[in-house]
């Protein structure tokens, strides 16, 4: 799987400790290229996964990808915002990712017919509100999409753009 999917050298090359190494391996009777994974030696530093997605430490069935939307570092227009998980887990199925660019392109088609011109996704949702946000893009609400950030009340206004109201009456 990971032949033809990924340069074997490079994944090799990523790793620190030399615990990817080139191996053969046989498909459907055909041997072909591929590369194994030391156990023993690998420290799960995931260079080799960034490297390859489809190296074979990726747990199909385990492994998964969250959507996240809305999060922002700028300070323009408005503060710094953490991202909100808007589907909290899609399959790992490389290399192409189908489940994966379907949510994505339902987010970005549901934006692209209803956001301003220069509106932030984020922005866009927090205008139309979060749960017409999950309507329009069709994802699911579930308990998971709730926002319960642990840290929220110690980054709570705490942005350049908090403006202090005491001079006004």
């Amino acid at each position: 799987r990971i032949t033809g999917v990924c340069e074997l050298p490079l994944a090799i090359a990523s790793c620190p400790l030399g615990a990817v190494k080139p191996a053969k391996a046989t498909v459907d009777g055909e041997e072909i290229k591929s590369v194994s994974v030391t156990v023993e030696r690998c420290m799960f530093c995931g260079n080799c996964y960034t490297m390859c997605p489809a190296m074979p430490m990726a747990d199909p069935e385990g492994d998964g990808i969250a959507i996240l939307v809305g999060g922002k570092v700028s300070n323009t227009r408005s503060e710094p915002k953490f991202s909100k998980l808007v589907i909290p887990f899609l399959p790992n199925n490389t290399p192409r990712w189908p489940e994966t660019v379907e949510a994505v392109k339902k987010i970005l088609e549901a934006y692209a017919k209803d956001a301003k011109k220069y509106e932030r996704v984020g922005e866009w949702a927090e205008r139309i509100s979060w749960e017409r946000f999950f309507e329009k893009c069709d994802i699911p609400f579930t308990e998971k999409s709730i926002d319960d950030y642990r840290l929220a009340y110690n980054t709570w206004r705490t942005t350049t753009q908090f403006k202090f109201s005491s001079h006004i009456k």
